[in-house]
């Protein structure tokens, strides 16, 4: 049929297709593989197809290692392959070695099936002996598995003991003699060793199939009581560690099988488990698991869909259960998945974190898994969607588009279960992902490699969290309050407006990450209501500054939501459309010099003119450097940033013999007073008609704001 040029990882052939033509390989070399039961290699001179039968299914993939030449011959008969052999005698011997080569390989697997098939049954039955033990250790009823009581290994195939291995174990042997003197002495010799290594490879592929398929077998009978004992024993280990806590001894019990432990409580069935396990076995074994091939990119996305799936369900199991293994609250907290992925250190560290953790008493700085708990009793509402719609109008959008109907809508509504699948499949997987800082690489399950930091140094505890969002607002006071109004009927005030402060949520993504996200500013349409901020939980960036980054966006987006589509219009003055005009018309500013102007221009080519992006950096810098008295913006930006964004009490006074700020906090006093004296005469109006002796709550918190 002629030659062809198969390049790297391109199939030759599928497990299924039929069996119509052998290739001989030129050039290059074949992986032949049975997912991931069998995994062989062919090199120069093996022929593919010749150990099956013309016209059955293919029983395996043949994927191009490297870039191969072959040499395809129709194949209908063994006469085929014999001509095949005869038109190609000048490698016939490099033929036959390769072909014995593949033989022995089959019975390697063979071997290697039989020893893992041996092993499962010795596993299982020392389990159910251990798991009977534990059970009446935590002193309750052990199930019966009838599939363990009965469970006996196979028996060796007679194959592999016989004299007929041994012959091929010994043409591979002495290859190089073989290869120097039989094969070349006669063609036939060569002919003879192929056909004779095909037809036993046809003997040895039933024994695979036959072990392969008790091994499968025996997993899917066995899967509840694995499921159950590692459940058990998890629980175990985590009455052992709480009596080592309480003694105050440091003897913990170390964390093994995490991810048997993990997909037991999750309950997760057995194609989700098999294909998440070998799926990150596959991972850690990458070389470069950074890598940005079709092939890396669809095995990350696959750990992510059921790490995923995995975690919701090992969410609502721990909503049945007060008794929630170590293993998983690291799997909750730092998407922990295993140890020997997180290797021995972090595994103790996240071990000593997850055991440690304290939540926040105020309820404003959570980890995924307890804003995930909020939701579901009700506490808090989903986040928005990637459209910035709320948990109502995403059903709405779901309706209309015909992916549910209002009935189901109606019961969706206000339904906990599926408010929660809704954040941990739309904002958890996307902030997860956004906040690890690459997202051409992440995967959320935690591994070793990234972590390149001290796990002590990166832990976003609740106390580092608050102190770097509370010295933000020592700063800029203003960073997050809002104006709110109400009315006073008795004196026909209709509409009276003061400004309240509304701390974030601040939810802590569980990966080791580098950003910070703004995932929205209100919830629904209630400016009033507290914004949705999403930092990493095992942070490797300094963590002041990312606070510092994210509050900038908030103050951005925050501007725009209640200017609306007026937030850039220059007539209606704000933070944003003041920013906007000095970005787009910088080059006509006189208050810049040149070398000022250059600096615009500088900037918003290094953020793609994005006007929010080039605040933002302006924000740090004003924040970190400018409140210190250390000149980093222009007369204009730093206009701009004090009007809006005004330093707070202590700021304002040590700046106050700066010549920079002189102007600006002469102007400020001066409005500032204009406020203060206009509150105490409206003040005076109210105790006076009300007769009362305490002003109204919206006006005290009014007087509160002015003093900062």
């Amino acid at each position: 049929m002629g030659k062809i040029d198969i390049a790297k990882g391109q199939v030759l052939h599928k497990k299924g297709d039929t069996i119509k033509d052998v290739a001989i390989i030129l050039k290059g070399s074949f992986i032949i593989k049975d997912g991931d039961t069998v995994t062989m290699k062919a090199s120069n001179g093996t022929i593919l197809g010749a150990f099956q039968s013309v016209g059955e299914a293919c029983i395996y993939d043949y994927v191009a290692e490297e870039d191969s030449t072959l040499f395809l011959y129709d194949y209908a008969s063994d006469d085929d392959l014999v001509n095949a052999i005869k038109e190609t005698a000048s490698v016939a011997p490099a033929m036959a070695s390769a072909t014995v080569n593949l033989l022995n390989s089959m019975l390697t697997a063979l071997t290697t099936l039989y020893e893992q098939s041996c092993k499962l049954c010795q596993s299982l039955k020392h389990d159910y002996s251990e798991y009977r033990n534990i059970c009446a250790e935590l002193m309750v009823m052990p199930n019966s598995y009838d599939a363990i009581n009965v469970l006996y290994p196979p028996k060796k195939p007679a194959i592999l003991e016989g004299w007929e291995a041994e012959l091929w174990h010994t043409y591979q042997e002495k290859n190089d003699a073989l290869r120097k003197d039989y094969y070349p002495a006669d063609i036939n010799f060569c002919i003879g060793t192929i056909m004779q290594a095909a037809k036993m490879a046809k003997q040895i592929q039933p024994q695979i199939d036959t072990i392969v398929e008790f091994i499968h077998k025996t997993q899917a009978d066995t899967d509840d009581f694995v499921k159950e004992y590692h459940y058990q024993r998890a629980k175990l280990d985590n009455a052992k560690r709480q009596e080592a806590i309480a003694a105050g001894s440091g003897n913990l019990p170390q964390i093994k099988n995490a991810l048997r432990t993990i997909l037991a409580f999750a309950g997760a069935d057995r194609e989700t488990s098999d294909t998440f396990s070998k799926d990150l076995k596959k991972f850690m074994a990458c070389p470069d698991k950074t890598e940005k091939s079709a092939e890396m990119r669809q095995l990350r996305q696959r750990i992510a869909e059921n790490f995923y799936k995995i975690y919701e369900l090992a969410f609502f199991k721990s909503l049945e259960t007060g008794d929630v293994p170590a293993e998983i609250k690291m799997f909750f907290l730092f998407g922990f998945v295993d140890e020997k992925m997180a290797g021995e250190e972090n595994t103790a560290a996240l071990y000593k974190y997850a055991l440690l953790w304290e939540d926040d008493p105020e309820g404003a700085i959570v980890p995924a898994y307890k804003w995930l708990q909020k939701i579901y009793i009700g506490e808090v509402a989903p986040s928005k969607d990637e459209f910035d719609n709320d948990w109502s109008e995403h059903l709405k959008e779901n309706v209309r588009q015909g992916n549910i109907s209002q009935a189901q809508a109606d019961a969706m509504q206000n339904d906990p279960k599926e408010k929660v699948i809704y954040e941990l499949r739309n904002m958890i997987t996307s902030a997860n992902k956004m906040t690890y800082g690459s997202v051409f690489s992440f995967i959320p399950a935690f591994y070793a490699q990234p972590a390149a930091k001290p796990l002590e140094v990166c832990l976003a505890s609740v106390e580092k969290v608050r102190k770097s969002i509370d010295r933000i607002r020592s700063i800029d006071f203003g960073c997050f309050y809002r104006q709110a109004h109400t009315s006073f009927p008795e004196m026909k005030i209709n509409r009276y407006v003061y400004n309240v402060e509304v701390l974030p949520y601040i939810i802590l993504m569980p990966n080791f990450g580098s950003r910070g996200v703004m995932w929205q500013e209100i919830e629904g349409r209630v400016r009033t209501s507290p914004a949705h901020l999403m930092v990493s939980i095992l942070h490797s960036e300094n963590l002041d500054n990312t606070m510092v980054s994210i509050c900038a966006q908030f103050r951005w987006e925050m501007c725009k939501r209640v200017q609306g589509v007026h937030y850039s219009d220059i007539t209606d003055p704000s933070l944003t459309s003041e920013y906007v005009n000095y970005l787009q018309f910088y080059k006509k500013n006189s208050d810049l010099s040149d070398d000022m102007k250059e600096r615009v221009k500088a900037a918003l080519k290094k953020y793609g003119n994005n006007y929010r992006s080039v605040f933002a950096s302006e924000y740090e810098m004003y924040i970190n450097n400018e409140s210190g008295g250390i000149p980093r913006l222009n007369k204009v930006a730093r206009e701009i940033l004090f009007k809006y964004c005004t330093f707070s009490k202590k700021y304002r006074q040590s700046l106050s013999t700066n010549p920079q700020y002189r102007k600006l906090l002469d102007a400020w006093h001066i409005s500032q007073d204009d406020k203060e004296h206009t509150l105490e005469l409206f003040s005076r109006r109210i105790l006076s008609t009300t007769k009362s002796k305490e002003l109204p709550k919206e006006v005290q918190l009014e007087a509160e704001y002015l003093k900062l």
